[in-house]
């Protein structure tokens, strides 16, 4: 494994993507100083995941991202890729390549990328532990600290053995199992401290679920019995029922025998009489048509109940079904969108399949052209390469002569770049001047248009002031009406109430309402003859000629008799007195409060009067400060016309050297445009070809994929249809359903129209008859003058009649009662537990699932006494409410705290396993890493003995642990004896010494766990030419295991590299790269001169 490639681009100084091949073997990288050549280290420090900004020279992160200079804009991003040759599986990944990216963004996010997929940071340095490469790793020693791993205080020595021991990794796995460790015991703990807190509510809810499941036996013992004695109750109220219509039935049968005896009497008149008869026959005749009117208007009227109560039962029925049907509809709808969008996607991946399947041919033939442009590009280029270096020396010559007049010229730019900066600033202060008088006017505008507006404003608020005004004097009108009306009520239930005291014995039935608008006279009639028992008349006759006589004149209102609704109304009068008093209150303070608005507004107008008179002394200001700036602009822009004038003078001269120079570099571009685009080609190609053959290894993996996913989808699509069948035949039942109740809901709302119709029919008919009636009466009573006994006889039977009429009343009344009392028992019944019933006894013989006890007793309550049951029933009213307050939802509490209790015992078991198992796990952590670390550190210590002689030319060198008995946490001391001197610590050796005995350490950790690869960075700054000569000898034994790349100014160090990268820096602040790759130096002669004899050098790649 080595390092085959880093790739740069927007990273620090490197604006372009450049790109460096690095192959095994040595490979010096040149430049002069600030041409960012230390970027290519810190880009490979970067891109392996150093996260300190000030190990990379910057004060943010962002820094590192390339900044602009004056003839390039700043960019986004940055990225960096190292890519490492994997043919040997070094790292765990079957691929021949491993790249791994970093990029950066200005917004402060960044990305890894490993082999072109993202990943995190924590798997790039999983992938590299252990390896020996990683950015505090020994393999990167960066520029000035070579010494630092002497310097270091012992216990960060240590970082540097534990990366060559292999434990970096075993130590993360340590710490993160401690970590684990941690955790699991304060799981542990928080689990025993709730499984406690669980036990104790176990207990209390134990005890509570056993109360509830008591109470709820004597609930449904309690409902049985209620349930009976409503059941009995009914039969009671039927039987009495039955009674009082046989009753009924026996006052009509004397009824019509009081008719008889009345039509006997008066066939007893004569014949002057005959006409009386006639009248009496038609009134008979009249009357029987008003009851008959009358019993036909009842019953239509209680089949039009039964009929609306049936209608809501329907409608009831029917407003569940629809919103099943929603229900279902919404279902339906999102299954058929889900059924919709599967289909679309199975089809999808069918189409996929096809599409991947030719893709993978086009990309084979794709790989197989790019193999062979590759090699026509490489032939190309071997053509080309021979003419590089013929032209060098003539263009450095050229460039020095440049470099004399550039001087020159940057005198001049510096000046005119002060000029121009100046011009600037008196340009900015201008616009700045500018924009504060643009600014001002619009102020003035702003504020004479927020006086007028505030002038509005007030004339808007004087006319709400008004309104509301009008307002408030209108509420106070309604108040006084409304307690005026007020008053007038309570007068009205006084004189009932004091009415009612004084006649105890009237009759309910006189607590009707007396309308007088349409049936005046029979209404009074019946009124006089109901309270006839009550007045001592002295004239009968006089009083039935009134009565006779009798004819409304004017209007007369309704009078309310019940005191319980005059008070009600009272109430609702009061609440509306209360309402409006509250918005009178509300308008009030509305009103206060405009006022208020109305001077604070006026104040504000004062104020933006006087802000607007300022502000047009400052505009005055403004404008002349914006005069005496223009005349200094005028004065900046004459002096730098006369400078530009004389710049223009040296960039002639230079015009006319610089010609020369551009032949020369036109032919050496030419030919370097030659090699580049070959090159180029052959980059691109390889980057295609690599694309390529990922494209076909992941088109393959896709297409075993869809293959199984299509399988798979291919049974969820069968079962997503039967459930949509499924739904929707259940939806069209239930449509059916409602189309079923709102034909009979039509049916029963048609019948009770016609009722109704019936009805008014009927009322008609009835006021026809009356008025008839009344004819015939009149009729009557003018021909009974003569026969005052025969009428007398027949008042006396119709007085009779009418007590017979009354009777009949009051045993309709009772029966209304009685039905009132059961509508009263069977909505307590089904208020408390739900039943109807009317409907019991079909529910719990239809119902299999209803309460044994309940159905035992409430469908066979014969034989059971009511006063027993009632008793029983308060018994068990008493022992319920001896239980006090029952927490009836705890039994479902207690059987959920149970499971909880059960899976927290679980957890507490699988925490004090996983406990065991991380104790046991870092032991053995701490074994294999104390082995390997003394087993490395002593090896360590041998080589360091040995490469300090070799590179000291003598002396000797140790390393020992501060703390024995602890190895894996102890730190590391070195002591060194230079030739000639006593043993001492390295702390007080010289610079130079210190960065040999640290490229000692270095050499000896790389013979005992050699890196793939190690960057320098001019380690070898602060070493002579005889220790330069040491080191470089010792450098080459290491090259037939680890790849080395150096950053370095020493000749000799460069001398033995096998590719030389060049960074120059023709753009400033644009580092750009130059390679040379030497095949045979140390035959030619180049090991001490590479750069100053390029036209020895027999063969040689620049790109």
């Amino acid at each position: 494994m080595y390092f085959k490639k880093l790739e740069l681009c927007g990273f620090k100084s490197f604006y372009h993507k450049t790109t460096l091949h690095f192959e095994p073997g040595l490979t010096a990288i040149v430049g002069p100083n600030g041409c960012g050549k230390s970027n290519i280290f810190d880009g490979i420090r970067w891109v392996l995941g150093e996260q300190s900004v000030k190990e990379l020279r910057g004060s943010q992160m962002q820094d590192v991202i390339f900044n602009g200079t004056d003839s390039k804009e700043p960019l986004s991003m940055a990225e960096v890729t190292l890519t490492f040759d994997n043919s040997q599986k070094f790292f765990p990944i079957d691929q021949d390549e491993v790249a791994i990216t970093r990029r950066l963004f200005r917004s402060g996010e960044s990305e890894y990328l490993l082999n072109k997929s993202q990943v995190r940071l924590k798997d790039i340095l999983d992938l590299l532990a252990g390896t020996g490469i990683g950015a505090e790793s020994y393999s990167l020693i960066q520029q000035g600290k070579i010494d630092l791993i002497l310097s270091s205080k012992p216990e960060d020595r240590r970082l540097v053995f534990d990366e060559a021991a292999g434990i970096t990794k075993y130590k993360t796995q340590k710490k993160e199992a401690i970590r684990k460790l941690e955790e699991t015991q304060q799981n542990l703990l928080r689990v025993n401290d709730i499984i406690n807190e669980v036990k104790r509510q176990i207990s209390s809810l134990e005890r509570q679920a056993n109360k509830a499941r008591r109470y709820k036996e004597v609930f449904e013992e309690l409902k049985a019995k209620e349930i009976n004695l409503a059941i009995l109750q009914k039969n009671s109220l039927e039987k009495q029922k039955g009674d009082t219509m046989e009753e009924i039935r026996r006052l009509e049968e004397e009824e019509s025998q009081v008719i008889k005896a009345i039509q006997e009497q008066e066939s007893k008149i004569n014949g002057r009489q005959q006409e009386l008869k006639k009248i009496e026959e038609g009134i008979m005749e009249i009357k029987d048509r008003i009851l008959h009117l009358d019993n036909l208007i009842l019953r239509n009227t209680e089949r039009i109940s039964f009929d609306k109560e049936k209608i809501g039962e329907l409608e009831s029925a029917k407003g569940y079904d629809l919103k099943q049907i929603e229900q279902i509809k919404a279902r339906l709808s999102l299954d058929e969108d889900k059924l919709n969008n599967f289909k679309a996607e199975y089809d999808g991946i069918r189409k996929n399949i096809s599409e991947k399947s030719e893709l993978l041919k086009t990309k084979e033939n794709e790989l197989a052209n790019i193999l062979a442009s590759i090699k026509f590009s490489l032939d190309n280029i071997a053509v080309s390469k021979k003419n590089i270096f013929d032209l060098a020396a003539k263009i450095v010559s050229a460039k020095n002569e440049i470099s004399d007049l550039s001087a020159q010229q940057q005198i001049y730019e510096a000046r005119r770049k002060r000029l121009e900066i100046e011009k600037a600033k008196v340009a900015e202060e201008k616009s700045q001047i500018e924009g504060e008088l643009e600014n001002i006017l619009r102020e003035v505008k702003t504020l004479e248009a927020d006086f007028n507006e505030l002038g509005l404003g007030i004339s808007r608020m004087q006319n709400e002031v008004d309104e509301q005004t009008l307002s408030l004097n209108k509420s106070l009108s309604e108040i006084e009406g409304l307690e005026r009306e007020k008053i007038s009520l309570q007068s009205q239930k006084a004189f009932l109430d004091e009415l009612k005291t004084k006649y105890e014995d009237i009759n309910e039935s006189m607590e009707a309402v007396i309308y007088l608008d349409k049936q005046p006279q029979e209404k009074a009639s019946g009124l006089v003859i109901r309270i006839r028992d009550f007045l001592n008349l002295d004239n009968s006759d006089r009083q039935l000629n009134q009565f006779a006589n009798f004819k409304l004149k004017g209007e007369a209102k309704p009078i309310d008799l019940d005191t319980r609704n005059i008070s009600e109304k009272i109430e609702q009068i009061e609440l509306k007195i209360e309402s409006l008093q509250k918005d009178r209150v509300l308008k009030e303070e509305r009103l206060t409060a405009l006022k208020q608005s109305i001077l604070k507004a006026q104040e504000s107008l004062r104020s933006q009067e006087m802000l607007l008179v300022n502000k047009k002394a400052q505009q005055q200001t403004i404008s002349e400060q914006f005069n005496k700036i223009k005349e200094e602009e005028e004065i900046v822009s004459l002096e730098l016309s006369d400078l530009n004038s004389q710049i223009s003078v040296l960039q002639e001269k230079y015009a006319s050297i610089n010609i020369c120079l551009c032949d020369l570099e036109g032919e050496q571009k030419k030919a370097e445009e030659a090699i580049r685009v070959n090159q180029d080609n052959i980059n691109s190609q390889n980057t295609l070809k690599e694309g390529v053959v990922v494209a076909i290894a992941q088109i393959k993996t896709e297409l075993e994929s869809l293959n199984k996913r299509i399988a798979s989808d291919e049974s969820t699509l069968k079962i997503l249809e039967d459930s949509y069948n499924q739904d929707k035949t259940v939806l069209l039942n239930l449509e059916r359903q409602v189309l079923e109740s709102e034909a009979r809901i039509g049916s029963l709302n048609a019948e009770i129209k016609d009722l109704e119709n019936k009805i008014n029919e009927a009322r008609k008919d009835i006021e026809n008859q009356n008025i008839l009636l009344h004819k015939e009466e009149a009729r009557y009573l003018d021909a009974s003058n003569e026969s005052v006994d025969v009428i007398k006889k027949i008042e006396s039977d119709r007085r009779e009649l009418d007590n017979i009429k009354n009777r009949l009343h009051n045993m309709q009344m009772l029966i209304k009662d009685m039905d009132f009392k059961y509508q009263s028992m069977r909505e307590r019944v089904l208020q408390a537990y739900k039943i109807e019933l009317d409907s019991f006894k079909v529910q719990v013989e239809a119902s299999v699932d209803t309460t044994t006890a309940v159905t035992d007793t409430a469908i066979q309550p014969q034989g059971v006494d009511e006063n027993t049951l009632i008793a029983e029933i308060e018994a068990l009213k008493d022992k319920l409410d001896s239980y006090g307050n029952v927490n009836l939802v705890a039994i479902e509490e207690y059987d959920e705290l149970k499971k909880r209790y059960d899976f927290l015992t679980q957890q507490q078991s699988d925490l004090t396993t996983a406990k065991d198992s991380l104790h046991d796990a870092i032991l053995k952590i701490n074994r294999t890493t104390k082995k390997m670390f003394l087993e490395t550190f002593e090896q360590v210590g041998q080589e360091f003995r040995n490469y300090f002689r070799l590179l000291f030319n003598g002396g000797d060198a140790q390393l020992f642990l501060v703390d024995e008995q602890e190895p894996l946490d102890s730190g590391i001391e070195i002591i060194c004896r230079p030739p000639g001197k006593k043993l001492q610590n390295v702390l007080l050796l010289s610079g130079g010494e210190k960065s040999l005995a640290a490229i000692a350490l270095i050499f000896a950790i790389f013979k005992v766990k050699p890196s793939p690869f190690c960057v320098l960075d001019e380690i070898d700054a602060a070493l002579d030419e005889a220790n330069v000569d040491r080191y470089s000898r010792t450098l080459q034994d290491f090259l037939k295991t680890s790849q080395f790349i150096v950053i370095t100014h020493n000749k000799k160090t460069i001398a033995n590299a096998d590719v030389m990268y060049g960074i120059t820096m023709e753009e400033s602040g644009v580092s750009k790269i130059v390679s040379v790759k030497f095949a045979n130096n140390k035959d030619k002669g180049l090991k001490t001169q590479p750069q100053t004899q390029p036209q020895q050098q027999t063969q040689a790649q620049v790109v």
